[in-house]
């Protein structure tokens, strides 16, 4: 018999205006990579920020400098919600400016950060060429049967 699947409790909070956030979608995608990764994950906290917020943390955590896309934190155990803590932080600005640099809709590119982010917590790395290569193929793989599996289709 199969283990029974726990519906991740995902927050998500905003303080940039960049952006509309796609709150269900996430949702709906934080779940969706858990049981096609098989890692569960018990909770996700998803703060979108905006480019001077993203900056500080970014040359604080990582000591790089400007805005970052997306950041991960495992945040540890936590007995409440079994699985991965995780914690997402978005630059509401940067998925804009991505988003229209590349073409792609910005729903979209919120929707691969959070991809994104999440895989490097199940251990996806990007720092490698061929690390990167995987990372970036699972990522574009998961959306694609998210997208089209989905109630709505795209964002």
């Amino acid at each position: 018999m199969a283990a029974k699947h726990h519906k991740p409790i995902v927050v998500i909070s905003s303080s940039q205006k960049a952006v509309r956030v796609p709150r269900k979608r996430i949702a709906e995608l934080v779940d969706f990579i858990s049981r096609r990764e098989g890692e569960r994950i018990g909770s996700a906290d998803i703060a979108f920020v905006d480019s001077d917020d993203m900056a500080s943390m970014n040359r604080r955590w990582l000591d790089h400098r400007g805005p970052t896309d997306v950041l991960s934190f495992d945040m540890g155990k936590d007995e409440a919600a079994p699985g991965i803590s995780a914690q997402l932080v978005i630059c509401g600005p940067v998925a804009a400016k991505q988003a229209k640099d590349r073409g792609l809709d910005v729903q979209y590119e919120i929707l691969l950060y959070v991809t994104h982010g999440l895989l490097h917590l199940m251990g996806y790395e990007d720092h490698t060429i061929r690390g990167g290569a995987r990372m970036h193929a699972r990522e574009e793989e998961l959306l694609r049967e998210f997208l089209k599996s989905g109630k709505r289709g795209r964002p």
